[in-house]
């Protein structure tokens, strides 16, 4: 499967191309979704997509209003020397970010849609990799609580055998689209 243009689902703000891996997801989301805005918690099955597990964000929000990390995939493990399963994504990000982020968060469920974002983060080499991010909405699980997934990819070049991130690297944002899912997106381009 060739990545896919975010025209294809729809998107705001100058043009996005999905990675395949991306691309991929995305097309799953979509079929199992089907006729609702969105899939349940308990529609979502690691059995249907194997292949992109070690790659996999599943994220939840807590009762005090922050989200979590329920799933941080193994590969995303290695590359980042992290982690980051149980930890808030809202702490992961510099503080000038926070805000900005939740009330992405807070969006893919009010107008159901999604959004895939850029980040830089830099080895102890000193080289850029570029992570690129979907982030999709998923319908509250058994505690009440409204869930996002979506794969981790390095999307701007190979990775060699080794690399050395720091200990919890911080990332820094570099692109952000919101995807048409077919409800429209938020009128703020946040």
């Amino acid at each position: 499967m060739q990545p896919v243009p975010a025209s294809a689902v729809g998107v705001r703000g100058d043009a996005a191309v999905l990675s395949q891996r991306s691309s991929t997801f995305l097309d799953y989301w979509m079929d199992l979704r089907g006729s609702n805005p969105m899939p349940a918690a308990v529609d979502i099955n690691p059995a249907d997509f194997v292949s992109l597990l070690p790659y996999m964000r599943y994220m939840s929000w807590t009762p005090d209003g922050d989200v979590i990390y329920r799933v941080w995939g193994t590969t995303l493990v290695q590359w980042m020397k992290a982690d980051f399963t149980g930890r808030s994504i809202l702490d992961l990000l510099p503080p000038s970010e926070r805000t900005l982020e939740h009330t992405r968060l807070t969006n893919l469920h009010l107008k159901p849609c999604g959004f895939v974002q850029q980040r830089e983060v830099t080895d102890l080499q000193g080289i850029v990799h570029m992570f690129e991010f979907l982030t999709l909405p998923v319908g509250p699980g058994p505690d009440g609580a409204n869930r996002m997934i979506g794969p981790g990819s390095i999307c701007n070049n190979a990775l060699p055998h080794h690399v050395e991130f720091e200990v919890n690297p911080r990332t820094i944002i570099k692109s952000f689209h919101y995807l048409d899912l077919g409800f429209g997106v938020p009128v703020d381009l946040v």
